[in-house]
C-alpha cells in the first residue's frame, strides 16, 4: 500500500510546531515545501511572515502577511499582524486600515480592538481608542493591558478620575505588573496624593529594581511631601539604575538646597546645565544656590541666562533684584523688583 504523500497542510502544521519551538529556519523551510505545493495557501504564508517578524525580518514579513491576503482576502489575522508591525514601524494609519479589516471580517476578537486602540492613541486621537479599549474589554473584561490603555487615555485627557479607576482594575487584573504601579503613582502625584503615589512606586520599585523612572518620581514625590533626604536617595538610585537627564540632577539640586547644601546644590546644577544648556530652571535654581552662598555676582550671571532663556520667568527679575541688591548696585536692583512686581501684581 502507498504511502500518503505530504500536503501543505503537513507541511504547514510542522512548520507552526518548529515555530512554537523557536527553530526558525526549520519553520521557514517547512512554510517553503507547503508553499511549492500550493503558492496560493494563504495560512503558509501568514505564518512563514510570523517566522520572519521573530527573526527580526520585517519587510518579509510584511510581504508574506501581503501574499496571505491576496490567497484569501477573508482570512483576519494577515491583517492583524500586518498592522501590528505596521504599527512597530511608526505606519500608524496603515496600521489603523489593517486592524479596521480584520475587525470587519471578524467583529469579536477583543485583541484586534485593542490593537487599533494603541494604534489611534499614538495619533492622539484618544476619543476613538477609547471607543476601541471599551470595545476590548466588553468583549474581554479581564484585559488588563485594554484597561490600563483606558487609563492613559483618561488621564491625558483630564479626565483622571475616571483614570485611576480603569489603573485600579488593570492592577486588579495583573497585581504584579510594575508598568501598571508606575502609572497610577504618576496619576496620585498629578492628583498630589503623594503619599498614595509613594506606595505605588514602592511597589513598582520592589517589581522592578532597576526601574529607573520609578525610582525618580518617587524621588519627585519624596521631595513634594516634604521628605528631600529620601528624594536624595531616590536621585541616586535612579542614576545608578542608568537615567543620566538634565532634569534628574536639577530635581537633585532642588532637594539638596532643600537641606541648605547649596554647594552640593550647585554641583547638580552644572550636570543638568551640561547636559541642556537650555533648561532655564536650572539656570534659576543656580542663581538661587549662589545667592544663598554670598556669590551674587555669578548670582546675577545666572538669573540673567535664565531669563534670557525663558523670559516669562518671574521668579528669575525677582532673584536677581535681590542678588543686584546683595551685589550693592541699587539701581538695577530697582528696575528688575519693579518688574518682577508689576509682572506679579505683588510687591517684593
Amino acid at each position: 500500500m502507498q504511502s500518503e504523500l505530504p500536503t501543505e497542510f503537513h507541511y504547514t502544521a510542522r512548520g507552526q510546531l518548529a515555530l512554537q519551538a523557536g527553530q526558525l529556519a526549520a519553520a521557514v523551510q517547512d512554510f517553503d515545501r507547503a508553499l511549492a505545493l500550493n503558492d496560493d495557501f494563504a495560512p503558509a504564508y501568514y505564518y512563514r511572515g510570523l517566522a520572519y517578524r521573530n527573526g527580526g525580518d520585517l519587510t518579509r514579513a510584511v510581504a508574506d502577511y501581503t501574499r496571505a491576503i491576496l490567497a484569501d482576502p477573508q482570512y483576519p489575522v494577515p491583517y492583524y499582524a500586518r498592522g501590528v508591525v505596521r504599527r512597530h514601524l511608526g505606519y500608524y494609519e496603515d496600521a489603523i486600515s489593517d486592524y479596521t479589516a480584520a475587525i470587519e471580517l471578524e467583529p469579536d476578537d477583543a485583541d484586534y480592538y485593542y490593537a487599533r486602540g494603541v494604534a489611534r492613541i499614538s495619533l492622539g486621537r484618544y476619543e476613538a481608542a477609547i471607543g476601541d479599549f471599551l470595545a476590548c474589554v466588553r468583549i474581554n473584561p479581564e484585559h488588563s493591558n485594554a484597561n490600563y490603555n483606558l487609563g492613559i487615555a483618561h488621564r491625558d485627557t483630564g479626565d483622571r478620575e475616571a483614570a485611576l479607576s480603569y489603573y485600579d482594575r488593570a492592577i486588579e487584573l495583573r497585581p504584579g505588573d510594575a508598568d501598571y504601579r508606575y502609572a497610577r503613582g504618576n496619576l496620585h502625584s498629578d492628583l498630589r496624593d503623594y503619599a498614595a503615589a509613594i506606595d505605588d512606586y514602592d511597589v513598582a520599585i520592589t517589581l522592578a529594581p532597576g526601574f529607573a523612572n520609578a525610582w525618580y518620581n518617587r524621588g519627585i514625590a519624596r521631595r513634594n511631601d516634604g521628605d528631600p533626604a529620601g528624594a536624595i536617595g531616590d536621585f541616586e538610585a535612579a542614576q545608578s539604575g542608568g537615567m543620566d537627564t538634565a532634569a534628574l540632577y536639577h530635581n537633585w539640586g532642588v532637594a539638596l538646597a532643600d537641606l541648605g547644601r547649596h554647594a552640593e546644590a550647585i554641583v547638580q546644577y552644572g550636570v543638568a546645565i551640561e547636559r541642556d544648556g537650555g533648561l532655564a530652571g536650572a539656570w534659576l535654581a543656580l542663581g538661587n544656590a549662589r545667592a544663598a552662598l554670598g556669590q551674587y555676582g555669578d548670582a546675577v550671571t545666572a538669573f540673567s541666562t535664565a531669563i534670557e532663556l525663558n523670559p516669562g520667568l518671574d521668579d528669575a527679575y525677582r532673584g536677581r533684584g535681590l542678588a543686584n541688591r546683595g551685589a550693592g548696585d541699587e539701581t538695577a536692583a530697582s528696575a528688575d523688583l519693579d518688574e518682577y512686581a508689576r509682572r506679579t501684581g505683588g510687591a517684593e
